[in-house]
């Protein structure tokens, strides 16, 4: 599952399903990870803040004892909502891991060969022609057809 560019979904069961099927062999697969489980973590914290929302909305409608008019009712029901408000926060925290994960990983991993990679670069001639594949090309001439290149 090396295609970065893939849909997320929003349904939660689906995006569980994809977090499952992800294979750690490319850092693509650590960025699909990390989306996934950023969008899990937003997920969860916008259903479960709405849930203790209304979870105390419907605990404190409760009339409880007649002298209180129902003040006590509605203490408790912030209590009780408070535990699921710190779960939507805990889901929260869930979602940026994963950011937070993918980051350290360009930092510790990515960002070193890039600065090897420049480093490399310096100690040539810049004057000479070079050979590059893949994205990086570094002169002006390219494939025939690609801005810069030459059709033969």
């Amino acid at each position: 599952m090396s295609d970065g560019d893939e849909k997320i979904g929003s349904n939660l069961a689906k995006l569980v399903q994809q977090l499952e099927k992800i294979e750690f062999r490319t850092d693509r697969d650590l960025y699909q990870y990390a989306r996934i489980l950023r969008a899990i973590g937003l997920e969860l914290h916008m259903r479960v803040g709405m849930d203790a929302d209304m979870v105390s909305a419907i605990l404190g409608q409760y009339k409880g004892k007649w002298y209180t008019f129902g003040v006590q009712s509605k203490i408790r029901a912030r209590l009780v909502g408070a535990h699921l408000k710190g779960g939507a926060d805990a889901a929260k925290v869930l979602g940026l891991s994963g950011v937070k994960m993918y980051a350290s990983f360009v930092k510790h991993f990515i960002q070193p060969e890039i600065d090897a990679e420049k480093k490399a670069r310096e100690g040539k001639d810049a004057k000479k022609p070079g050979f590059s594949i893949g994205d990086k090309p570094r002169g002006g001439t390219g494939r025939p057809g690609e801005a810069g290149g030459r059709a033969a």
